[in-house]
Order: C-alpha cells, then sequence, then structure tokens
C-alpha cells in the first residue's frame, strides 16, 4: 500500500495544478463530506491546494516539514487525514523514488455533484450513520433544487448560429488546432474510476421482479438501483422477498417509482436503529450440523469449527457482528458499521469470509471493536492468499500459528479448553429426544433467547465439573 512507504517531514511532495472549485462544489465539500472525513482532513485539503505547482514538474518539489507547519500538527496526524481524503476519493497518492530522493504526487480530485453524492451508495450511507436521519434528510433537501414550473412559458433562447456565424466547413471537418487541442486534453483526462462491482450471483432478480410487477413498482428504475439493492442486501442479508417488501413500501402507488434515500432510511430504521427492543429483527437460529461442501477442508475441522463456519455462511455481516458485540455485553457502533459497508462495497470478499474476519478480531484478537488499519490489513491479506471460504480461513489461520487461536496449556500438561464457537452459534448437541435444531429462518423471542442462553451456560457448567 502507499501509506507503507518510508515518509518523513523531509520526504518531498508534489500538488499538480487542479481545477478551482465551483461555488456548488465548495459547498459540497463543506456540508456532505466535512462530516465524513472531519475538519483535520478538510483543512488538508485545503493546504494541499495552497501547495499547488502550476510547472507540474517532479524537480519542483516541497517537502513535508512545510505542510506539517501550515497545519501544525505532527506526521501520524497529517498521514490518518490523507486516508481519509483518499478513501473519500478526494486524492489519489503517488509515491515515487527518483536521483533527487523519494517523493509523493498528490493529485486533489474535485468532490461529486451533491447528485452524484447521494447517488453513491458508500457515500450516503455513511453519511447516513455519520449524521444521523433528521440530519441526512435535511441535507438532502438543501441541495434538491425546486425547479420553477416553466409549462406555461415559451422558449425564446437565441441558437449560436443566430448570433454568431461559423464556416459550415470547418464545422464539418476542425482545424488542425482544435484537433490538437482535443488530442491534448484527452490525453491529460484521468480514467474513469469505476465502482466495484458486487457478485449478484446468489441473488434472485427474477423472484424480486416477478413480486414488484404485482405491485406495479417500475421495474426499469429497479434495474438502475442494482447496485443499491445488493449492497444492502448482503450487509444485512436481505432476501428477495424481504427487499421486495421494503421496496414497495417506499414506491409510489401512482408512478411506481421509489426514491432510493428513502429506500435506504427505511432499511436503517428497521435493521439498525429499532424503536423499542421487542420490535428487533429477531436472528436466525443457526443450524449446528450441516454439510460441508468441501469435505476435504471440513475434514480438518472440529466440530465446533464445523459450528462456527455454518453460522458464518448463513447470516448476513451486519447479524454476525451484532450478535457477537452482543456476546461481549456491546453494541454496533456505526463506525464498525460504516466498516461493514465500506468492506461489503469493495466487493473482494464474500459475506461468510467477512464474518470470519469480524469473528478473527473480536473474539481471537479480543478486540472491543473494529479497527479500520487491522480490518484492512487481515481482509487485505486474506484476499492476496485467495481465501474465498470460511474454511480456508480457519485453515489460514492455523497454519499461521496465531497466539490466540493456540490452545493454552496447564502445568499438568493437560490443554485448557477453549471454545471456538461463541455462546450464540452453539446449539445442544445432544438431546433426550434426539431431534434436529430448529430450522434456519425460524424466528425467536428475546425471552427464549435467554433461555437458550441460561440453559447453553449450565451446560457448561455441568460439563467443566465432569473435566
Amino acid at each position: 500500500m502507499p501509506n507503507d512507504e518510508p515518509l518523513t517531514p523531509k520526504t518531498g511532495l508534489v500538488v499538480p495544478q487542479a481545477p478551482a472549485l465551483s461555488a456548488a462544489q465548495q459547498a459540497v465539500l463543506a456540508e456532505l463530506y466535512l462530516p465524513l472525513m472531519g475538519p483535520l482532513a478538510y483543512s488538508l485539503y485545503a493546504a494541499l491546494r495552497s501547495l499547488q505547482s502550476s510547472e507540474n514538474e517532479l524537480s519542483n518539489r516541497r517537502s513535508h516539514a512545510e505542510l506539517l507547519g501550515i497545519l501544525n500538527v505532527d506526521l501520524p496526524t497529517v498521514l490518518a487525514a490523507r486516508r481519509k481524503l483518499e478513501a473519500t476519493g478526494l486524492l489519489r497518492s503517488y509515491y515515487q523514488q527518483d536521483e533527487l530522493g523519494v517523493v509523493y504526487i498528490y493529485q486533489l480530485q474535485a468532490p461529486l455533484l451533491a447528485l452524484q453524492f447521494f447517488a453513491d451508495d458508500l457515500l450516503s450511507v455513511l453519511l447516513l450513520d455519520t449524521v444521523g436521519e433528521l440530519r441526512y434528510q435535511q441535507l438532502a433537501s438543501d441541495f434538491s433544487a425546486q425547479p420553477i414550473d416553466l409549462t406555461a412559458a415559451k422558449d425564446v433562447t437565441a441558437n449560436i448560429l443566430d448570433v454568431f456565424h461559423v464556416d459550415s466547413q470547418k464545422v464539418t471537418t476542425p482545424p488542425l488546432s482544435v484537433q490538437k487541442v482535443r488530442a491534448q486534453l484527452a490525453a491529460n483526462e484521468p480514467a474513469e474510476d469505476h465502482s466495484p462491482v458486487l457478485s449478484d450471483d446468489d441473488f434472485d432478480w427474477q423472484l424480486l421482479g416477478q413480486i414488484l410487477k404485482q405491485n406495479y413498482v417500475d421495474l426499469k428504475q429497479v434495474a438502475s438501483s442494482r447496485q443499491l439493492i445488493i449492497t444492502e442486501s448482503r450487509v444485512y442479508g436481505i432476501s428477495e422477498i424481504e427487499m421486495a417488501k421494503l421496496i414497495s413500501e417506499v414506491a409510489s402507488l401512482t408512478t411506481g417509482q421509489f426514491d432510493e434515500n428513502q429506500l435506504k432510511l427505511l432499511i436503517a430504521r428497521r435493521y439498525e436503529r429499532p424503536a423499542v427492543p421487542s420490535q428487533q429483527v429477531a436472528t436466525e437460529v443457526p443450524v449446528a450440523t450441516s454439510a460441508i461442501k468441501d469435505t476435504k477442508t471440513s475434514a480438518q475441522l472440529s466440530t465446533a469449527e464445523q459450528q462456527l463456519v455454518t453460522y458464518a455462511k448463513q447470516v448476513a455481516p451486519y447479524e454476525f457482528l451484532t450478535a457477537l458485540k452482543q456476546e461481549k455485553h456491546g453494541f454496533v457502533t456505526s463506525g464498525e458499521n460504516r466498516l461493514v459497508h465500506d468492506l461489503i462495497g469493495r466487493g473482494v470478499l464474500p459475506n461468510a469470509v467477512i464474518n470470519m474476519v469480524i469473528y478473527y478480531l473480536l473474539q481471537n484478537r479480543e478486540l472491543a471493536a473494529l479497527n479500520r488499519n487491522l480490518l484492512e490489513t487481515v481482509a487485505n491479506d486474506w484476499q492476496q492468499h485467495g481465501i474465498t471460504t470460511p474454511e480456508a480461513a480457519l485453515i489460514y489461520l492455523r497454519q499461521r500459528k496465531q497466539p490466540k487461536s493456540t490452545p493454552t496449556r496447564r502445568k499438568n500438561n493437560r490443554p485448557t479448553r477453549k471454545e471456538i464457537m461463541p455462546k450464540w452459534a452453539q446449539q445442544q448437541q445432544q438431546t433426550e429426544s434426539g431431534k434436529q435444531p430448529a430450522q434456519t429462518g425460524k424466528q425467536i423471542t428475546a425471552a427464549q433467547r435467554k433461555q437458550l442462553a441460561d440453559r447453553l451456560a449450565k451446560l457448561e457448567t455441568n460439563s467443566e465439573k465432569e473435566d
């Protein structure tokens, strides 16, 4: 990663000339981007603009010490602010070493227009989680232009050919100087940065379309909102039927169209911020035993590890994170929610593997909350090693011989029993009736969940006494 390259106050920097921001862009930067990146990153963006070089030559470089002097902060603080600018798409950083030494090239990026910002799934969801629903709606209203009704007006605008005389031959065959300028501008135009496209192989679009068609929802708009639907579905584990109900709730009864922002707000209220505990969406009961497709890999896993793998495959990352935090008597922070959205939005790891990353950091590493640096480091490492299943993740961790995953031993050389499976994913293995656990999808109440936890705790106590 570029942020891992050597950097000291003496390291050089070059900020190529970037177009000046319009009033609209400055408003978007102050109202929409500032809440996400914070005041220091906002100041860093302004400081880099003041260090722009009109010559755009690497030999005309400054030092990071000059940047630190402008902001009056230390180098680690600047690096943290720089990462936020990079993450929000406002800065692209490049590292190079030449005969003059090490130099960083910082290319400033213009902020998105308000309409583009609210249309971006990741940025709009991050803004919602940061400022809250009330402020989010107020910002959306502030940047929504109210058009004037021109139905009764007559268009009397002059045409360019009515005012200026242009040689028609030059229009059909542009002069050589015009062609050169066009080519030069096209070569300097940065390549379009496409957002990662999430895999939707497991999402039944045909079923969703059939349900929405019966509810008279505009299917063309559904197709244009494909990325949003996939992102929200993966984060919260929303099925096709549930998603159809959510879209139908916000769709207009007359036009069949729906507001994407209203859909995001509805999903946030339904899955993140329930009004009272009794209205929380019930978590599915994990199946204790399940057939593992990869028999060679599953043969290397213990029973508890196979249970963990099964549960990681069944639930969505947000539900998995919520259950694990409740097990630790904690709660999911808005920052953790943003991290999960961001990781899923990159489309590099399957949900089940993302669940294992969360489990590894919170359970094995015993962190109180997810940390962006560690989360990205582990996810990046697993992606580089081709970890695509939770079974492979456990085998990889075992091969790495992580201290948290290896059992400790007592003085009598007897291994201390340490359950890999958390309490909320354990199931009673042996019952007098011999019945299978409840099927996936069956909802249980909070009282039933507490009763199940008490029974599991009692079983563990009895088992320890027998040892």
